[in-house]
């Protein structure tokens, strides 16, 4: 009788603790920070310095605008639970993130709170460029650029406030976070000087379409020549085409890039006008951590000295 007793008592306890078990994984889960990105390179720096310590979801997929990114209502979902939300800043998310907010009744993550990190609180960002003068240098407007995280050192920067931030919000894995950006940082600092050599190989002046890659460019000191938009969403005139035709030959040009969203039709007949080639040049791509965000940068180096020849 004893030992009967003592069997049931032992099968209660293993139903007791695997019970527990089973209770104890997903509060585990749940208790890691969640950490909300407007789009997927910012997730990127944030798995970099995150890591196993944190969840990161992003807003935006690879290949959308966020500047025409429509949420839905499994958005304002994710975010009402986020410990962090990272943007971008500079305008990127103006037109649907602040409703974002609003709806989700997250407060913590408001601007002003810890909760909220944006790009512009970090990095002092170029102006946007509003045309070309006569002798073909950019005009900057009083507005700043958002999509900084196309240069990699600005992308460090970027990494290790975030760092910080983390700490503040999850104190007990702070040195996790330290210890990840600085890996983050190293990655990078390690690529760059591979990449700009290439680039200085086999890259000359560069029109672009919007203007997505100046940081870009900047980061790898690639000359910018023009834009087929002479304004950020004014479609370009005739006269305007022409000028640009007279740069690429006076200038060499070899290509014109073009995100992944936008219209390539004028883009088009503007390279083939002129005899030169049409790029998509990615501003993000698909991959977890510093291998993603490294990723991009070794997608977009390869792609431009590959259709530069």
């Amino acid at each position: 009788m004893a030992s009967k007793q003592t069997v049931l008592q032992s099968r209660m306890l293993f139903i007791t603790c695997l019970w527990v078990l089973m209770t104890l994984i997903p509060n585990q889960l749940q208790s890691k920070p969640l950490v909300i990105t407007t789009t997927p390179t910012l997730g990127q720096i944030a798995e970099a310095v995150g890591g196993i310590d944190v969840q990161v979801h992003s807003l935006t997929q690879v290949g959308q605008d966020p500047n025409t990114f429509f949420p839905r209502p499994s958005h304002v979902e994710k975010i009402s639970t986020a410990s962090l939300l990272f943007s971008a800043g500079f305008g990127l998310e103006s037109t649907w993130l602040p409703t974002l907010i609003t709806l989700s009744a997250n407060v913590s993550i408001a601007p002003g709170q810890t909760g909220y990190f944006s790009g512009d609180d970090i990095i002092e960002a170029i102006g946007v460029p509003r045309g070309m003068t006569s002798d073909s240098m950019a005009q900057w407007s009083p507005d700043k650029n958002p999509y900084w995280w196309l240069d990699p050192e600005l992308g460090i920067k970027v990494a290790l406030a975030l760092a910080i931030r983390l700490g503040e919000i999850d104190p007990v894995n702070a040195e996790n976070y330290r210890l990840r950006a600085l890996e983050f940082t190293t990655a990078i600092a390690n690529e760059l000087p591979r990449w700009r050599d290439y680039m200085n190989i086999h890259t000359g002046a560069i029109i672009t379409y919007h203007n997505t890659y100046v940081y870009f460019m900047k980061a790898m000191h690639i000359e910018l020549a023009g834009f087929v938009e002479p304004k950020s969403g004014i479609e370009p005139s005739t006269r305007h085409l022409s000028k640009l035709i007279d740069i690429i030959h006076q200038k060499k040009v070899k290509l014109i890039w073009v995100e992944p969203y936008n219209s390539r039709i004028i883009a088009r007949r503007l390279a083939d006008e002129a005899g030169i080639r049409l790029m998509v040049l990615p501003d993000s791509v698909e991959g977890y951590g510093s291998e993603g965000y490294i990723g991009m940068f070794e997608k977009m180096v390869e792609r431009i000295a590959r259709w530069s020849q």
